[in-house]
């Protein structure tokens, strides 16, 4: 198993970056919202999670031990993959969704793409007791890489929805919210679909 990688962005896609490891180039997915702040040419250090499919390997990577296992308890649910586990990531900061939980916040749970109320209240049934026992014993260390505000993570939540990768849709919010910080929703979600349409021209 690959635990951890550290080497060189040789290369960013919409949902992975390529990190160049000893002149071996590993394809590693990540969180939108981790994905908005690499740079190519970059130095990063990952820990990792190697998924086995019937068709495939496939690489996830994070930032920190906490996220990873964040990752690892949502995998653990019954209905949730790592594909749903990577979006709940990409949308709410790990504080949040900690919180969401504690406080069985099931209209948070449910901005996430994907997530119903039935899987909300699963969420919440299969990790309140695991999520309440790592807070008392190991206190949450805010992320603070979460892009923008909440209605940052709303908006890239409505752009998945609309049928664009959390990795374009992250980094066109970031971009409208780093020239207008105080942006209504509305006028957010417009202006990064603006963007994104232009990049597709």
């Amino acid at each position: 198993m690959i635990a951890f990688l550290s080497g060189k962005i040789a290369a960013l896609t919409s949902d992975a970056v390529i990190l160049e490891v000893n002149g071996i180039g590993f394809e590693v997915l990540m969180p939108a919202s981790a994905l908005t702040a690499l740079r190519p040419g970059e130095q990063l250090a990952l820990y990792t999670y190697l998924a086995h499919r019937e068709d495939a390997m496939l690489l996830y990577g994070f930032r920190d031990q906490q996220e990873k296992a964040l990752f690892m308890n949502l995998i653990s649910v019954s209905g949730i993959g790592p594909k749903t586990a990577l979006t709940i990531l990409s949308v709410l900061a790990l504080e949040e969704f900690y919180q969401a939980i504690l406080n069985e916040d099931i209209k948070l749970l449910t901005t996430v793409p994907g997530i119903g109320q039935k899987t909300a209240q699963r969420l919440i049934l299969e990790l309140q007791t695991k999520i309440k026992k790592e807070v008392a014993e190991t206190p949450l260390v805010p992320s603070g890489r979460r892009t923008g505000t909440r209605a940052g993570a709303d908006a890239v939540a409505a752009l998945v929805t609309l049928g664009y990768q959390p990795g374009p849709a992250g980094q066109a919010v970031q971009e409208v919210e780093s020239k207008q910080p105080q942006i209504e929703l509305q006028d957010l979600i417009k202006e990064a679909l603006k963007l994104l349409a232009s990049e597709r021209k």
